[in-house]
């Protein structure tokens, strides 16, 4: 990231730090698809990296079932609420207030695992994407995972016609967003996405591969409900444990990660 992408992307979490730690209730299959793969892959015990943890939700979930785990975020108002929620947990290794190519955490030990699960997001260039991939590649263990997030173009297209359809009218608007991933007054012209890059699914294997990992899965993380989640939440219980039993089983169909939101990709630095 620039400098002054970097500080937007600061100033963007550190306002909305509230929201972004109650968006996973709004957005309710990205915790239990990802703790679903980490569990089928790590155990009670190993290290894990969290590269731009967030507001620490599933790094709270991960706590919970034994893992150590070593924390990073950029926004500083993150890293309170993290300090706050986290730090007397004795599976803490560090807590660390940093940008992701830049955190001192990645060297700290060899990992099992490392969670890159919002820094590409917001890295624009392809260059970038590849870099932290690669950082995440020499200092996983050998035979250890990586799990990468990215948000998906038809995700944001459907997000867009919803807020903003006037979007349609710019040349640097939706065709923009369509042929570049990236735009100036559709998406981004919203309240709630800045200096974004949103990926087609097809784009993801060979971005892995590129930094070196060998790709496992590559999911959906909501499926059919992808940037729908109004049709979801008008469940009872019932249906909905039997619809998220359902995406989750299904994730990895290709119709499905074509619907979703966010794919989450498994990879894995090979013996």
């Amino acid at each position: 990231m620039s400098k002054q992408t970097k500080n937007d992307v600061r100033k963007y979490y550190n306002e909305h730090v509230k929201e972004e730690d109650s968006r996973l209730n709004e957005h309710p299959f990205e915790i239990p698809l990802t703790l679903h793969f980490i569990n089928k892959y790590l155990k009670a015990g190993d290290k894990i990296f969290d590269v731009a943890c967030g507001t620490g939700r599933i790094a709270r979930e991960l706590l919970h079932k034994g893992y150590l785990l070593g924390l990073n975020d950029l926004s500083d108002k993150n890293i309170e609420l993290v300090r706050n929620r986290l730090q007397s947990n004795v599976n803490v290794l560090f807590i660390e207030n940093n940008d992701a190519l830049e955190s001192n955490g990645w060297d700290k030990v060899q990992w099992d695992g490392i969670l890159i699960l919002g820094p590409l997001y917001h890295m624009i260039s392809k260059e970038k994407r590849v870099k932290v991939l690669e950082l995440a590649y020499q200092q996983v263990k050998p035979g250890g995972y990586v799990f990468s997030s990215f948000m998906t173009r038809i995700g944001a297209m459907v997000y867009g016609v919803k807020n903003n359809p006037e979007g349609i009218l710019r040349k640097d608007g939706v065709k923009k967003l369509w042929e570049t991933g990236t735009d100036d007054h559709f998406v981004e012209a919203t309240e709630w996405f800045v200096n974004a890059y949103f990926a087609h699914p097809e784009e993801v294997n060979p971005l892995v591969e590129q930094a070196g990992l060998t790709p496992i899965h590559l999911a959906g993380a909501e499926g059919i409900f992808g940037e729908r989640f109004e049709l979801y939440h008008r469940l009872e219980d019932e249906l909905k444990k039997l619809w998220m039993d359902f995406i989750i089983e299904h994730c990895e169909d290709p119709r499905m990660v074509c619907q979703a939101k966010h794919l989450l990709s498994v990879s894995q630095k090979q013996k």
